[in-house]
């Protein structure tokens, strides 16, 4: 599938390229929506160009965000091959921006092989001058070549944003300049704070009567954690339905509906597959792909909510639902210092299954997302004042 790019730079300054979203995640997708709005507020002239990967896949669903090729396909990098379709002259492109920004989520980290992304963004910095990694989970690098490049990276960079204490640590140890390192959080929580994502089109969510446990079940591997997720998706699963009467419960998931790609639906069929009957009749399964906005709305829809993903629970939590997380990423550590830290999981094992079913049903009161989440919510102002920060740079 071809996709309509956006020619060049609209009328409007700062020029900010925002970089490595990956729209089939909807978690990112709605960290990129979050980020504008925000640039926004403090530069309401703002030029802003996406260089995101997935545009011709789910483009259509984001008509607010001007997308262009991935940065590493602009630029070229020793991984992946400079973008020949397009038309688009990358570095030229990159050039005339005044600001970079490698948008939040968890990719920096050695696991994940994010090599062309960090040399895309140290051949940004030779066209910029400096770029800014904000709301960043960053890892520890161990490979020789890696801690270079993205020490290089974090030297040169005018602001580093990450969203937990162990990030910023690694950010420091790999050549970051302790006092451009800022402790701040997910920048998707000001779709919370701030004015909420447009509940326009996309997939409806049930009805607040009667709807049941919402799950977000997943087979991602995550750096740092073992397999077995697909085993640890059926456990769960079943837990939840052992513990929740004759409630229904409904599947989906923040990256889902695209084959080869984000297929967490899949991986849900297959566990409501393996149910014995009098469970798998209570058990729906959400078809196609949920956008960033769909994420917002279906994270709150529930009064309780049991998920294998990062930000369906995170978001549940910020709107006062007190969701339980089951994940042995690292970055759960997001969650250090807030009440929601003791509704995190981890493991794989039944036990565990039953440890988060547990949490879940019945359903604790809700709250709200300040008691909930406490300090990693709060931090947002730090991410507000970063921007803001950055974007006066810019004058």
């Amino acid at each position: 599938m071809s996709w309509d790019y956006a020619r060049g730079w609209a009328t409007g300054s700062p020029r900010v390229l925002m970089t490595d979203c990956w729209l089939q995640n909807a978690g990112d997708a709605a960290i990129a929506v979050a980020t504008q709005r925000m640039i926004r507020r403090y530069a309401p002239d703002a030029a802003v160009l996406h260089a995101a990967y997935g545009a011709e896949v789910v483009g259509e669903r984001y008509p607010e965000l001007a997308l262009v090729p991935p940065l590493d396909a602009l630029l070229g990098t020793r991984w992946a091959a400079p973008d020949r379709t397009s038309g688009i002259d990358g570095p030229a492109l990159v050039g005339d921006a005044d600001l970079v920004i490698s948008q939040g989520g968890g990719f920096l980290r050695e696991g994940y092989q994010p090599w062309s992304r960090i040399d895309a963004l140290l051949r940004a910095t030779d066209l910029v001058g400096s770029v800014a990694l904000l709301g960043q989970t960053i890892g520890v690098f161990n490979t020789a070549f890696g801690r270079q490049a993205l020490g290089e990276v974090l030297r040169r960079s005018s602001a580093v944003l990450v969203r937990d204490s162990n990030s910023r640590s690694s950010a420091v140890e790999l050549g970051a300049d302790p006092a451009l390192v800022h402790l701040g959080t997910d920048f998707s929580l000001d779709m919370v704070q701030g004015a909420a994502l447009d509940p326009v089109g996309g997939s409806i969510p049930p009805s607040s009567s009667g709807q049941g446990i919402g799950v977000v079940l997943s087979d991602h591997v995550v750096p740092g954690e073992s397999g077995g997720r697909a085993e640890a998706a059926a456990r769960v699963l079943t837990a939840v339905l052992e513990r929740s009467g004759s409630k229904r419960v409904i599947v989906w998931s923040s990256s889902q509906g695209i084959p080869r790609d984000s297929e967490d639906d899949v991986v849900a069929r297959t566990a409501a597959n393996r149910l014995p009957a009098r469970h798998r009749a209570r058990v729906k399964v959400v078809d196609g792909h949920l956008d960033a906005y769909d994420l917002y709305r279906w994270s709150g829809a529930f009064p309780s909510l049991v998920s294998m993903r990062f930000h369906p629970a995170l978001l549940a939590a910020a709107q006062g639902i007190p969701s339980v997380l089951a994940m042995s990423d690292p970055k759960v550590a997001f969650f250090d210092g807030a009440p929601m830290r003791d509704r995190v999981v981890v493991g794989h094992d039944v036990a565990s299954a039953e440890r988060a079913a547990g949490l879940a049903i019945p359903p604790p009161q809700s709250s709200d997302g300040l008691t909930l989440l406490g300090p990693v919510l709060e931090r947002l102002s730090v991410n507000r004042q970063v921007i803001a920060d950055l974007l006066a740079g810019t004058r």
